[in-house]
């Protein structure tokens, strides 16, 4: 018996506790397993090394602690009326890190400063290379885990989303990780610098909305808490980005660019225009039907281009992706519109690119699509295939869900079935592949549980709040602050590298911060 406990002495502690940790968060950007093999070995050396009464008793007498594992208890009642017991184990399965990390966290070791920082600098160094070896995989420069069939699967190891998340985090970690020396310094701005490209180039307008709104609270509360000039010196540049890329959006959307005050009746080479074109889209300013001669466009299509204009059978056509491109430029559909298309512009429409300003791998040809979609949202344009007009569809299919169980909701394993009835129900045009739940945390809390339930939820995880200001804990106030903003565009808390996401990190920096560093290892 003695050589078993000095087997298990040996095998379990704080350096384990340590190399599980680390493991944790190397595999968040990268490997599933390496996270779920990382908790269990967390959880298995918090049992081995001992002392679990103790340690229970002390969770007990954590009022922060106890509030976090709330927000999973939430869900545990709400199987109790639910229907479908099956999904709601499931569920529960998924979001165990809610019960155990606030469990574990703040029971066991406290951190020396060096390791934890080493941890930190882990994740944050595991999120450039996840992020890195995304972009060489586009770049054909290394061998995909996964076929790139559109651009979020740049992200190769998790859910874009996901990363996006991760990679806003580290923008804000990076600043206080790697300024000990100038060569630390030039690193972190590299870096940083990268992850922002990164962002913009896989269109992920989610992370960067993210960020500038995080960055946009921390300026406020420099600015009004603190009374320092450095939150007007973030405010400024904040308030002015955002309002050239509001007008310049605002104008491409509403500007008409072409008189038709005077139309001319023929084209230059003679054609009538056709009066009154059925093709009403609006793109960059200019209504597509004006200007419209299909005789010379079919000419002049067909001249240029292998595919058709009409479309064949097992063919698309380029009519309507002509015609629209052409709008977006602001020229004539006609023979003389035709021959001013480059070749980057041709290839742009044969691969079904509507809108030039579409074709740019950025944020800001993103933004662009965005509010064409909303264009389209509104006029009642079916919005299947269209992130964000999906997401006001799912947002208006849960709020009417809502208002029916409204205090209690329907049950923890009831929420995708719920949603699967209100489509069969409503009028929706949303094709059924694209018939998914909430993509609102908040929404999906309170549809599962109830308003009652949510309020709970929420109070259990702003708890903690007051706790972190008073510590000055950075890394888990900006790490909160990322996670709940998402939880309006996301179901974050429904896949693992959600949770997390959200939990790991966040009891991670609340129980092992810098007011509870160790001088030396114990």
């Amino acid at each position: 018996m003695k050589k078993i406990r000095t087997f298990f002495s040996f095998i379990s502690g704080y350096w384990t506790h340590v190399f599980c940790l680390s493991l944790i968060v190397i595999g968040m950007p990268f490997s599933k397993f390496l996270m779920s093999f990382g908790t269990i070995s967390v959880i298995v050396n918090w049992f081995v090394e001992g002392g679990v009464k103790k340690k229970f008793a002390t969770f007990f007498q954590n009022r922060t602690a106890l509030f976090l594992t709330g927000a999973y208890l939430v869900f545990v009642i709400g199987l109790f009326y639910s229907e479908n017991l099956e999904y709601g184990l499931k569920d529960l399965r998924i979001k165990i890190p809610l019960l155990a990390f606030p469990i574990v966290l703040s029971t066991t070791h406290r951190l020396k400063k060096s390791h934890y920082f080493l941890i930190v600098r882990l994740f944050t160094l595991s999120v450039i290379l996840s992020s890195l070896y995304g972009f060489l995989v586009y770049q054909n420069l290394l061998p995909a885990k996964k076929e790139i069939v559109e651009l979020r699967d740049i992200s190769q190891f998790i859910s874009h989303i996901r990363l996006s998340l991760m990679i806003v985090l580290s923008l804000f970690l990076i600043p206080k990780l790697f300024n000990q020396s100038i060569g630390f310094k030039i690193f972190g701005v590299s870096s940083s610098l990268f992850l922002l490209y990164f962002l913009s180039f896989m269109e992920s307008a989610t992370g960067l909305v993210l960020g500038f709104i995080t960055l946009f609270l921390i300026s406020l509360y420099y600015l009004f808490k603190k009374k320092n000039l450095y939150g007007f010196f973030l405010l400024a540049p904040i308030l002015i980005c955002g309002t050239l890329v509001i007008q310049n959006l605002y104008s491409t959307y509403t500007s008409i660019k072409i008189d038709t005050q005077n139309t001319p009746l023929v084209t230059k080479s003679g054609n009538p225009y056709n009066q009154n074109y059925f093709y009403d889209f609006f793109d960059n300013g200019n209504y597509a039907k004006d200007f419209v001669c299909e005789k010379e466009l079919k000419e002049e299509w067909e001249r240029i281009s292998e595919q058709p204009f009409y479309p064949k059978e097992n063919t698309d056509g380029a009519q309507f992706i002509l015609i629209r491109y052409l709008t977006s430029k602001g020229l004539k559909k006609d023979r003389e519109g035709v021959r001013q298309l480059s070749d980057w512009d041709i290839n742009n429409i044969e691969q079904g690119v509507p809108n030039y300003l579409h074709a740019s791998t950025n944020i800001v040809s993103r933004l662009h699509r965005i509010m064409f979609e909303l264009d389209g949202y509104m006029a009642g344009v079916n919005a299947s295939g269209n992130s964000l007009a999906q997401r006001l569809e799912y947002w208006k299919v849960g709020a009417k869900i809502i208002r029916e169980k409204p205090w209690f909701g329907y049950g923890t394993g009831d929420v995708a079935d719920v949603f699967e009835t209100h489509y069969k129900l409503s009028e929706t045009n949303l094709e059924k592949k694209y018939q998914l739940r909430s993509h609102n945390q908040y929404l999906s809390v309170a549809i599962a549980v109830g308003i009652f339930g949510l309020t709970f939820f929420s109070f259990c995880l702003l708890f903690p709040v007051g706790f972190g200001f008073k510590q000055r804990n950075y890394f888990y106030l900006i790490c909160l602050c990322i996670s709940l903003l998402s939880f309006f565009s996301e179901d974050t808390l429904e896949t693992q590298d959600g949770v997390f996401f959200f939990t790991f990190l966040t009891n991670f920096f609340l129980f092992s911060s810098k007011n509870r560093y160790l001088k030396s290892v114990e």
